[in-house]
């Protein structure tokens, strides 16, 4: 048992990778995910490797299970319970629009809780923690009896329980009597703001009982000496135990394993400024990586929803290569609805008739059609064309003009997604490099990185295997964040010890829940901190032994540096994260030498962009070494990606085994 699996379970397909500790061997596969049946995935990715799973002695997976979920509304039926007077708070939200100039479009996506499933309770805790009103147990059974009992699950969000949980832990134990899925507040996101708190907690309650049936399907035929970890949303590993606790923390699990493989792609590179831009069957997942380090943040888009937990900075979007292409009265549209796996894109021939984005790439040559049967992939040419040729027919125009019509639709989706991240944020992306990876972000991310003024792209080496890379390489961690507003004026640094040590605990608990036997960690604190009145915080490193005077130094410089000034108005520490970590697994290194000869093309063939049909040769991956740099329009392939290089740009691999294409001038 000496083989550590990383597995990244998507809508479409599974991508796996595995590392023998004891002889550094590896090996990789890609497999069609069976979707709702993790059992099937898993046991079809160890066949593709030739390993059992009495052979695997740790087995870290990401899944998209969750973020599908929410994505695509999927959620289990969830009834919450709120203090009296906070039953619309889902209703009311932040009052923002979708889109402020469309007046044809909703302001914002429907309550995730209908209004007949939400009830209100007397209880009321005040802001520092004390009783109010006191909980009365039998409202809350005479509510439990009124519910239909057709739910999933029960979300628990009382006013000001950051402060003190004890009414949610009463009302919990009340409501686990009935119901086996109960979502609290202070245990999803102990934190000022009851919109965001409340939503976190429905949608975790949402999706309890997914990730439950998963974390159950998977316990029932794996080995009990085999570890099982899975991939959170703050980039590290936890145990099935606290997922279960806390599905949503698995809200960007596959795409934050990613990220943080796309980190040690961005410090190869020396790029101290990078976009990961993952791009799968169901979604793309873009994140801003600044000197090595990935954004965390406390709130992140999934789907139409912005979820607070501490969470890599990853946005993502209902655009894959999986995602079904639709014309209607506002034009083309390209996703968020998904072939899956079952049928998958019609390319594929297992069914599919709806024309998607992979059949695009089909039609205009960037995926060739390889009708082998013992292919673990079957592209067809005709079929892809024949899923397009009602739309053609429709537009009256011809089918690769259609095929690249799509393509710039998904393109401009996928640029809004990137400079949401950046320019929103005044980060200029000419000063950024777009590293492309998932199975079709390379297809797309040269002509992306065009549209939005990125100069760089780099396609690292097992770019549709990433995420699973990133699943054996990162540290397992915990991160807890929670509300303390301890004000500067009067500081108690005693006071801020006792919070530090509280949450710690909390982190390590969690880490280390579902771990005998380890007990070797180490904790980083990061203070959010603002001026007394303001709804926004700064986030300032620390350490429990930080002073007043330390914090105030530099909470004014980090204020210098965003907003060009600060003041002496009193400040506060208003939450505080701390992440509780342990040293990753060592997969070794790879380096390429330079070699003498270039790289020669497998064939020539043609392929269609914006100026039309153009001769492209085609080469194997492996063929491109340091030394020799290729001009486009050329495709660079092998066992499971494809990277299309336009015409007018070049294209070069790296020391580390990594491609860089240098995008050039548009034509």
């Amino acid at each position: 048992m000496s083989w550590h699996l990383g597995i990244d379970i998507g809508g479409t397909f599974t991508d796996v990778v595995a590392h023998d500790s004891s002889t550094g061997d590896s090996r990789t596969a890609k497999v069609w995910s069976v979707k709702d049946d993790p059992r099937a995935t898993i046991g079809s990715a160890l066949e593709s490797l030739g390993l059992l799973a009495t052979d695997v002695r740790m087995l870290t997976f990401g899944t998209t299970i969750v973020t599908n979920a929410i994505i695509q509304g999927q959620l289990g039926r969830v009834a919450l319970l709120t203090t009296s007077g906070f039953g619309d708070v889902l209703d009311i939200a932040r009052q923002n629009r979708q889109l402020v100039y469309d007046i044809a479009t909703p302001p914002r996506e429907p309550a995730p809780v209908p209004r007949d499933l939400r009830f209100e309770i007397d209880a009321r805790m005040r802001h520092d923690g004390s009783t109010l009103s006191p909980l009365d147990s039998m409202q809350v059974k005479d509510i439990l009896k009124s519910i239909d009992g057709n739910i999933d699950a029960v979300a628990v969000s009382l006013l000001h329980a950051y402060a003190n949980g004890e009414h949610e832990e009463e009302v919990g134990e009340v409501c686990r009597g009935q119901i086996e899925h109960v979502s609290l507040s202070h245990q999803v996101w102990p934190q000022l703001k009851e919109y965001e708190r409340t939503l976190a907690t429905v949608l975790n309650a949402g999706v309890m009982p997914i990730v439950a049936n998963y974390v159950a399907t998977l316990d029932s035929f794996l080995p009990d000496e085999l570890r099982l970890e899975l991939f959170h949303s703050a980039g590290g590993m936890m145990t099935p135990e606290t997922a279960t606790a806390l599905p949503l923390s698995l809200a960007l699990s596959g795409p934050a394993a990613g990220v943080e493989a796309a980190r040690e792609v961005a410090m190869d590179v020396d790029a101290p400024l990078a976009i990961s831009l993952d791009m799968g069957g169901t979604t793309t997942d873009v994140c801003l990586i600044v000197d090595g380090r990935p954004e965390v943040h406390e709130q992140a888009e999934v789907g139409p929803w912005k979820v607070n937990l501490p969470m890599l900075a990853v946005h993502s979007i209902g655009a894959g290569g999986g995602s079904l292409v639709s014309h209607g009265a506002a034009g083309l549209q390209v996703g968020p609805a998904s072939a899956g796996a079952d049928p998958g894109p019609a390319c594929y021939g297992r069914g599919g008739t709806r024309p998607t984005l992979t059949d695009a790439a089909v039609i205009l040559g960037y995926l060739q059609a390889s009708e082998d049967s013992d292919a673990s992939v079957v592209i067809r040419k005709d079929v892809a064309e024949k899923a397009y040729e009602g739309m053609a027919r429709q537009l009256d125009i011809p089918l690769t003009r259609a095929a690249r019509g799509v393509v710039r639709v998904a393109n401009a989706n996928m640029a809004r997604a990137l400079r949401r991240i950046t320019v929103d944020k005044g980060v200029d992306t000419r000063d950024c490099v777009l590293i492309a990876f998932g199975g079709a972000g390379p297809m797309y991310a040269a002509e992306l990185a065009r549209d939005v003024g990125v100069s760089s792209v780099v396609v690292p080496r097992d770019s549709s295997l990433l995420s699973a890379v990133g699943c054996l390489s990162t540290a397992p961690s915990y991160t807890r964040q929670r509300t303390i507003r301890l004000a500067g004026s009067g500081w108690d640094g005693a006071a801020f010890r006792d919070v530090c040590a509280a949450i710690a605990e909390e982190a390590r608990e969690n880490l280390l829940r579902g771990r005998p036997g380890e007990s070797e960690f180490a904790l980083t604190y990061l203070a959010f901190m603002r001026y007394m009145g303001q709804s926004y915080a700064i986030e300032i490193p620390c350490t429990p032994e930080t002073t007043a005077d330390e914090f105030r130094e530099m909470f004014w410089q980090r204020h210098e540096e965003l907003y060009g000034y600060h003041t002496d108005e009193p400040w506060e520490v208003q939450s505080l994260r701390v992440r509780a970590s342990m040293d990753p697994e060592s997969l070794g290194t790879v380096h390429q030498d330079v070699t003498g000869e270039p790289p020669v093309p497998d064939a020539t063939l043609t392929c269609f962009y914006d100026g039309g049909g153009m001769d492209t040769p085609t080469y194997r991956r492996e063929s491109l070494t340091p030394g020799h740099s290729l001009e486009g329009p050329l495709i660079v392939a092998d066992e499971t990606s494809t990277t299309v290089v336009p015409p007018g740009c070049t294209v070069e691999a790296t020391e580390h085994g990594h491609l860089r294409i240098d995008v050039g001038e548009s034509t």
